[in-house]
């Protein structure tokens, strides 16, 4: 099957464009911006910009028809002032959805957020918790959903959690609990450290990538990890695969999120998808640090 995957540079759908590609399909890589050398000679990419006015005939004379999309492009800023976030968020998606619908495409994929529904009214968090989110990021993702329920074909919404995995940026908490250890110097938390989140391996996402083209699967997913652990926990497992004698700390800096527990269901994507979580977050934790 032929494949477009937006974002195929970023820390999502790099390791989805790979996997897709190792399964014999023909996928083709989409990116704002030029894409470095890619870890699978089968990936083809494009560069064009999805909130451009343009962007819909350029891919149309540029690229052959493609049977699924996967989106996965997202601006990623949380400043509610931040202009790209529309842009790219709802305009980009909005034309992705045009993209898929001239293509006659079999099965398209889109990439949301738990951000939409805000913060967790009841746990487990399903796929029928109430929507509410609080920031403008939050607010394109459920733009992006409604959008996507709107195309011509099977749509399948991913609401992912915190995604984790090898080549993830530096910036993010895991890789900087980690840099601290390895230096033996403490691991700082906000506030109490005790806000859960849930961290789901990219490779896991990928998988359930596939099963969504697959199955033509359509309506919303909830889509994490195994578990899900506190800042304060996770600071000690970094802590622990480096083997270093780093101890915590507290910055004293309030989190406005300490008591906030993201558990989340994975029923439906078991049943409809087959989905449950291969890597475990100790492993995950483990592959990040080999690679630094």
């Amino acid at each position: 099957m032929r494949i477009l995957v937006t974002g195929s540079n970023g820390l999502i759908g790099s390791e989805i464009a790979v996997h897709l590609a190792r399964q014999g399909h023909e996928v083709f890589g989409l990116n704002r911006t030029a894409s470095p050398e890619s870890q699978c000679v089968a990936l083809r990419t494009v560069q064009a910009d999805i909130a451009a006015p343009g962007f819909l005939d350029q891919v149309l004379a540029t690229m052959p028809p493609c049977e699924a999309i996967v989106h996965a492009a997202a601006s990623l800023s949380m400043r509610n002032d931040d202009p790209a976030v529309s842009l790219t968020n709802c305009l980009g998606t909005q034309q992705i959805v045009a993209l898929a619908n001239r293509w006659a495409a079999r099965s398209l994929v889109y990439f949301s957020s738990v951000a939409v529904i805000g913060r967790p009214r009841y746990i487990p968090i399903d796929e029928e918790h109430p929507t509410g989110p609080l920031t403008v990021y939050g607010a394109s993702k459920l733009f992006g959903e409604h959008v996507a329920a709107l195309a011509s074909m099977p749509a399948a919404m991913l609401r992912v959690t915190a995604p984790i995995g090898p080549r993830m940026p530096s910036g993010r908490i895991v890789p900087i609990f980690l840099s601290r250890a390895r230096a033996g110097e403490p691991v700082v938390l906000n506030g109490k450290g005790s806000r859960r989140q849930n961290y789901v391996d990219v490779r896991d996402i990928a998988q359930a990538v596939e099963a969504c083209i697959v199955r033509g699967a359509s309506g919303v997913y909830c889509i994490g990890g195994a578990e899900s652990v506190s800042n304060y926990e996770l600071a000690k497992r970094c802590i622990r695969v480096v083997g270093s004698e780093s101890g915590i700390a507290f910055s004293g800096r309030p989190d406005p999120d300490d008591e906030v527990a993201w558990e989340i269901s994975l029923e439906k994507a078991a049943r409809d998808l087959g989905y449950r979580p291969r890597y475990a977050l100790n492993d995950s934790i483990k592959d990040i640090a080999d690679e630094g």
